[in-house]
């Protein structure tokens, strides 16, 4: 009966053992497996993560990926026009922010003179209707004025430089100045420059 114990332990021992030796191989199978598979193939949850190479021991290095390194020709050229659109943007931006005074005596270009001879004209028939209308008496005042345009032809600012001494002379010229806006966008040369106009002029008012 003893024999039959001893055999029957030996038996069950050599069972367990098959058993661990088979699970061992199991798992390793299952690590390796896995392993492998994690390198060789992206893993949905992983497509918008960082790729991570997986090198096993005594392996040959992994070229995976190694095309990342070189730089790419289209992004180098994306990413210079970006910086180009972004010094072009600067510009611009700093370009629109430029306030240019055109006084009487200011020398001006083409653009600027055809833009200027609009605006009178505007100013003109605008004060002309106004005058008419209420039946003013004028008696040569003269009045400086400031206006400040910006590119799209809007009137951002109207102010006296120099008054008339009359205060009704004074508040006509802000009102025919007002009424008169908005006034022609800039030619595209002016842009280049600057964003902004000041204009300063004299104003004579007669009854002529």
């Amino acid at each position: 009966m003893s024999s039959h114990l001893l055999t029957k332990n030996s038996s069950s021992r050599s069972l367990n053992l098959n058993k661990s030796f088979v699970l061992s191989i199991i798992i390793h199978l299952a690590l390796i497996f896995g392993i492998t598979f994690t390198t060789f193939y992206e893993l949905p949850f992983l497509k918008n993560t960082p790729i991570i190479n997986v090198k096993l021991a005594n392996s040959n290095i992994d070229e995976i990926g190694s095309a990342s390194v070189m730089p790419d020709v289209s992004e180098i050229d994306i990413n210079d026009n970006t910086l180009s659109n972004i010094s072009l943007t600067k510009k611009s931006s700093l370009q629109s922010n430029k306030v240019k005074k055109l006084q009487a005596n200011s020398i001006v270009n083409n653009a600027e003179a055809q833009y200027l001879n609009l605006w009178q004209r505007q100013i003109e028939s605008a004060g002309d209707k106004i005058i008419s209308e209420n039946g003013l008496s004028l008696n040569n005042e003269m009045v400086q004025i400031i206006a400040t345009i910006d590119s799209l032809g809007n009137l951002i600012r109207s102010e006296i430089a120099i008054s008339s001494g009359v205060d009704e002379i004074d508040l006509l010229a802000i009102r025919i100045l007002n009424e008169s806006a908005p006034f022609p966008a800039f030619d595209p040369l002016m842009l280049e420059e600057y964003g902004y106009l000041e204009i300063v002029r004299n104003w004579n008012f007669s009854s002529n």
